[in-house]
């Protein structure tokens, strides 16, 4: 009971304060994919801790005096004293309950979200490879359109696609910008992660409404981390340049963009803020997602160390 009542403590402040906090804090625009990191170990931690608690709830831990003459017995022994005690199959039920609840809303999103993804992806793909030009620049679609767009679609038939005034519109440097910042999307696998952060968001946003409000964030950072990529290719000026030309474009929808948000962020970023965190801020910053993950895990498994070591000192 313990543990249980712990660990939703820990997920009610990792799904209030500390999305607060992670929403706030300065540091994730120099460390963007740290930022996305944090974001989904943050969501996890939230996910973890609930379903922990269930579990903790269903199966009491209790300790067993006794001889016993296998360390199963302690299982079986603990789980009949829980159901046992006054109140243990009323608080075994919640903790089924809560766990049976958690687990189809987490499949229902998986499925709906994956195969929603999957089909528009699909469908985009077949239409781009329609209307399209290959060849006119290697590696790239071109689409005959009086706007200068540039965008790509994550997957294992990715597609990276600029339009005919995108090309007309832009200087050969300022091309390779948006280029390489399409490139690192699909390199850093940008789509799964933020199909990752759409399942676990959309999954927790019901029992934790600061959710519904932090995708925009993890793909401003996904566009800050290509932005970083960019920039160390090709330089600050024609990054800036050709975002400065594309700034007014509105992103596609399920596509990821040169010009797909907060632009004005990211040109001033681009210009005034130092790329990177110093190496001890990005260890802590490191070391603090790990924990998000670990510390539910810890919570949920040390009575279960502790039943199975004391069944061990018994056998023994």
């Amino acid at each position: 009971m313990t543990s249980a009542l712990v660990l939703v403590a820990f997920a009610v402040t990792a799904g209030t304060w500390g999305v607060s906090a992670l929403t706030q804090a300065r540091w994730t625009a120099r460390a963007p994919r740290l930022a996305i990191a944090a974001w989904q170990a943050l969501a996890t931690s939230v996910l973890l801790s609930i379903a922990a608690a269930g579990a903790a709830l269903a199966i009491g831990f209790q300790h067993v005096r006794g001889d016993l003459a296998q360390l199963f017995n302690v299982c079986v022994e603990n789980l009949k004293h829980g159901y046992a005690s006054p109140g243990g199959t009323v608080v075994a039920t919640l903790g089924l309950a809560s766990l049976s609840i958690l687990a189809t809303r987490t499949l229902w999103c998986t499925l709906s979200i994956w195969r929603q993804d999957a089909n528009e992806r699909r469908a985009r793909v077949a239409m781009l490879d329609l209307v399209g030009h290959a060849g006119i620049v290697p590696g790239v679609l071109v689409l005959d359109h009086h706007a200068p767009y540039a965008f790509c679609i994550g997957g294992r038939r990715h597609r990276v696609v600029v339009t005919s005034a995108l090309l007309d519109s832009l200087d050969p440097c300022e091309l390779d910008a948006v280029l390489a910042h399409e490139a690192a999307h699909l390199r850093q696998r940008h789509h799964a992660a933020l199909m990752i952060c759409r399942i676990t968001f959309g999954t927790l946003a019901p029992f934790f409404p600061a959710f519904r409000t932090a995708l925009p964030h993890v793909r401003l950072f996904a566009e800050l981390s290509a932005d970083d990529s960019a920039r160390k290719r090709v330089g600050v000026a024609p990054l800036r340049s050709a975002l400065l030309h594309l700034a007014r474009i509105p992103a596609p929808s399920g596509t990821l963009a040169a010009s797909a948000s907060d632009v004005e962020t990211r040109l001033v970023r681009l210009t005034d803020q130092k790329a990177g965190l110093p190496r001890r801020r990005a260890v802590v910053a490191g070391v603090t997602i790990a924990g998000l993950v670990v510390v539910p895990l810890a919570l949920v498994a040390a009575p279960v160390v502790a039943m199975a070591w004391e069944g061990m000192c018994l056998i023994g």
